[in-house]
């Protein structure tokens, strides 16, 4: 009977122990999980093919894909678009471009200041003004070189591979210290590195076109992507696995469209990768908290100084960011693709890839085919909302101030 009595009394004060317990708060979701539902509100379901990745530093948090990469009226067939799956990544080769010029001059005593002449070929003619010309002109499309027309315009492929390049230099400079967006800015760094690295231009445009095509890449493989682990960096598709690109609206005949292969034009555009290894590239070099590709004041480098890179702002903070943007034809029947890195606050690195563009009225653009076309905002009012969801705050999304908001 006894024995029974404590058993009633240890009962009653536990109960009461339990009664006086405070409930444990639901745990609130990440800021980069809220990001990613955002993110995949539009994107999912919509005829697009899309990977996603988001860091935290250099972890990995989050990742999410959906649509095809090729589809059933495509060789190949239907297959899933994943965060796994290369994709041309366009311009924002740019940026991996300025980290690859940073490398080279961190071992050869080299500033953005210097200038670039004694590094070009000798055999290729100096127009005017070229010789003022230096590293950081380039790196912020104030160089002065506007294309091969009179008025600033971004040059095509055949202003980009090493005869265009050459054509550019003899042509010279005007303007110097502009702001001009030209691909070529970025290419020049193709024949650039490899001679600053020690390379003796022959004089045979042939030879020397190769030459420095393999050894800017052979650079950019061992000083940026094996860092982070990344082999066989490429300019091209692996054989037979294209991720094809597409427009909306999409009929039922469309059959995809191959970038193709950009290694005679790599510096400007150029690099395959996937979602997840350019995430890990892009915030591994600019998170700040490694040094694993460079040391954390040359990261600040590229961002302070936009080297390669573009800035944004608004009240939650200042946004980095690069576009890419590639496509057919610029009509209402080119097929292209979006693609972006952003390093936003709360050390958070989000890249996205799409491989479909919209006609776009009365703008007459191929572009993004969501957000009224716009990418940047695209990714920021995504990180805004999570921003404002996970603080429980309720309002309009604050205002994205771009410095220049072209597609890149």
């Amino acid at each position: 009977m006894r024995k029974s009595l404590y058993i009633i009394v240890f009962i009653f004060f536990l109960g009461l122990w339990g009664c006086d317990e405070t409930p444990t708060e639901p745990t609130k979701p990440t800021l980069a999980a809220l990001m990613a539902d955002k993110l995949e509100d539009t994107l999912r379901g919509r005829d697009v093919g899309y990977a996603f990745s988001i860091f935290e530093g250099e972890q990995l948090i989050v990742e999410k894909s959906g649509g095809f990469k090729s589809k059933t009226n495509d060789p190949e067939g239907q297959k899933s678009f994943l965060p796994t799956t290369k994709m041309h990544v366009a311009s924002m080769t740019k940026t991996l471009t300025a980290m690859a010029f940073l490398k080279v001059a961190a071992q050869k005593n080299l500033r953005t200041t210097d200038r670039i002449a004694p590094y070009l070929p000798p055999s290729w003619a100096k127009g005017s003004n070229i010789d003022l010309i230096t590293f950081g002109d380039l790196l912020t499309h104030r160089s002065g070189i506007v294309g091969l027309g009179s008025n600033c315009a971004n040059g095509s492929f055949s202003e980009n591979i090493y005869g265009g390049l050459k054509r550019l230099v003899a042509k010279g400079i005007g303007n110097k210290g502009n702001y001009c967006y030209q691909n070529a800015n970025f290419g020049l760094f193709r024949v650039l590195i490899p001679s600053i690295l020690g390379y003796k231009f022959t004089g045979n445009d042939a030879t020397d076109d190769t030459e420095t095509q393999k050894r800017f890449l052979a650079f950019l493989q061992t000083e940026i992507f094996e860092k982070v682990g990344i082999k066989d960096a490429i300019t091209t598709y692996p054989a037979g696995d294209p991720t094809y690109t597409y427009s909306l609206p999409a009929t039922s005949t469309q059959r995809g469209w191959n970038p193709g292969e950009f290694s005679q034009t790599l510096g400007g555009y150029g690099m395959y990768l996937t979602a997840r290894e350019a995430t890990q590239i892009y915030a591994s070099a600019l998170s700040g908290s490694s040094d694993k590709i460079f040391a954390a004041a040359q990261a600040d480098s590229i961002l302070i100084k936009n080297l390669g890179c573009y800035k944004a702002t608004a009240t939650l903070g200042t946004f980095y960011y690069h576009d890419g943007w590639w496509y057919s034809s610029l009509s209402t029947m080119g097929q292209g693709l979006r693609t972006i890195w952003m390093k936003l606050p709360n050390n958070l690195t989000c890249v996205l890839f799409v491989n479909t563009l919209r006609w776009r009225t009365p703008a007459n653009s191929l572009d993004f085919p969501f957000n009224n076309g716009n990418i940047v905002g695209f990714v920021y009012n995504a990180y805004a909302q999570a921003s404002q969801a996970r603080n429980a705050r309720v309002g309009a999304v604050p205002t994205l101030t771009i410095e220049h908001p072209e597609p890149h």
